[in-house]
């Protein structure tokens, strides 16, 4: 038998099996009895192997224990593994699995199975990549979680100014918006009761009718604006008496000296009014905008609104009959009888009725516009000041 034939016996047993004569079966006591070539080989007196043993040409001389594993040399491949195997081993202990000593072939196989199975795992497992719709919709998420946190922030601090409010602070509130539409109303007047105003109805606004006895525009801009001055000023009434036209003759009679009197003194009031409204306003505004002070923020607003209501009443009055709002203004703040003048007065010669509606327009053009001022300046530092909340 070849050591190539496949049939090889793989262990001493099965060839001292084979090696019995045919028909003739071992007994119990021959297969466990030694063998005496198994017998460990007698020494010589000079501690060598007897010559005898060694050369006795018996037929297991040449049969030693087989290590399929043990390597001829570093690197070399044992001759009962195939190629591939031992590159299969190879790859796993370069990997750091275990070494060829300690690994079976199929142990190797096993392992490299599941370092495969692993590694596809753990590309199965590996978060995807975000498209850009999810990237938005985590953004927007992110933007609304940060303004309801804001807006709750925000909540806090206000429900804490509220805590930190005291009676001067409600005193302050009230004071302002209330003192709005009378600032408002005293600014708007001054606007229109003034030369520019004049020269622009006189000079510039179309259609404007003209004085039937004999006024130009000249010299309506001249009287008109002796007219306005005398309402602002100290003067007394003899301001006006002395407005006289070129052939000397007094331009404002009597009845209209005194009207223009009643006049001034609604002015003035209306414009003190506003003055120490003003005052108060400045005065209560820095107290309420101290270190951890309630703002005026929400006054302003409130002020706001009030005065444009106030107007928008006015105006809708004016509107549905404008006769009818004059004649009933009048009779409110002046006594009867003293603001009825004839069509060749001076007063009405100066200032028509068209005149009137001019006025009553532009000022609620300006107190739109201040009110929007007002507006506006209420959210000056809100920014700031939710940040800092």
């Amino acid at each position: 038998m070849t050591p190539d034939d496949p049939h090889e016996p793989e262990d001493l047993l099965s060839r001292r099996l084979s090696s019995q004569p045919e028909g003739d079966e071992p007994t119990a006591a021959q297969l466990a009895a030694p063998a005496e070539d198994d017998a460990a080989p007698e020494r010589a007196d000079d501690g060598t192997e007897a010559a005898e043993t060694a050369g006795s040409g018996t037929e297991l001389e040449d049969t030693q224990v087989f290590d399929p594993f043990d390597e001829p040399g570093a690197g070399s491949k044992p001759a009962l593994i195939s190629e591939e195997e031992w590159a299969l081993i190879g790859a796993g202990t370069a990997a750091g699995a275990p070494t060829v000593a300690s690994q079976t072939p199929a142990a190797a196989e096993t392992t490299a199975s599941e370092t495969t199975r692993t590694e596809t795992a753990s590309a199965q497992t590996a978060p995807a990549k975000p498209t850009r719709a999810e990237r938005r919709a985590a953004k927007r998420a992110a933007k609304l979680d940060a303004d309801r946190e804001e807006a709750a922030a925000f909540a806090a601090d206000a429900g804490a100014e509220d805590r930190r409010r005291n009676p001067l602070d409600i005193v302050g509130a009230v004071w302002i918006a209330l003192s709005l539409p009378f600032i408002i109303a005293a600014l708007a007047v001054r606007v229109v009761a003034s030369g520019t105003f004049l020269k622009w109805t006189y000079f510039w606004r179309p259609g404007f009718p003209e004085d039937q006895y004999g006024f130009t525009a000249e010299d309506r801009l001249h009287y008109g604006s002796y007219t306005v001055d005398y309402l602002y000023n100290l003067d007394s009434a003899r301001y006006l008496g002395d407005v006289v036209t070129p052939d000397g003759v007094p331009v404002f009679t009597a009845g209209e000296l005194a009207h223009m009197a009643d006049v001034k003194a609604l002015i003035g009031l209306l414009t003190l009014i506003a003055i120490i409204a003003a005052i108060g306003t400045i005065l209560l505004g820095l107290y309420k905008c101290r270190a951890g002070g309630s703002g005026m923020r929400g006054s302003l607003r409130a002020g706001a609104i009030l005065t444009v209501a106030l107007f928008a009443v006015l105006g809708v009055l004016g509107a549905l009959g404008w006769d009818r709002f004059f004649t009933g203004f009048h009779e409110v703040f002046f006594a009867e009888g003293t603001w009825t003048f004839y069509l060749d007065d001076s007063l009405i010669r100066l200032f028509p009725p068209q005149f009137w509606v001019d006025a009553g327009v532009g000022a609620g053009v300006i107190a739109l516009v201040l009110c929007a001022f007002a507006f506006g300046i209420s959210f000056v530092g809100r920014s700031r000041r939710r940040a800092r909340t």
